[in-house]
């Protein structure tokens, strides 16, 4: 059995930089995979940003090796 982190890129995980830094304490601790949410569906009155899917899992395959 393979096990994987689903993060919803938004608030406080909206910066890339802090995903980056997840997924590699993720491959760190034996994730096999980190997923970003690539839509985000929110309330037209949130306030809160999020990070492009695509930007934040290609700094993330930079950071990491192994994860998927």
């Amino acid at each position: 059995m393979k096990h994987a982190l689903t993060i919803p890129p938004y608030g406080e995980l909206s910066d890339p930089a802090a995903l980056v830094e997840l997924a590699v304490a993720a491959e760190q601790s034996g994730w096999d995979a980190v997923f970003v949410w690539d839509h985000v569906l929110r309330r037209p009155d949130d306030p809160q940003e999020a990070a492009d899917a695509w930007v934040a899992m290609a700094a993330m395959a930079v950071a990491t090796e192994r994860v998927r």
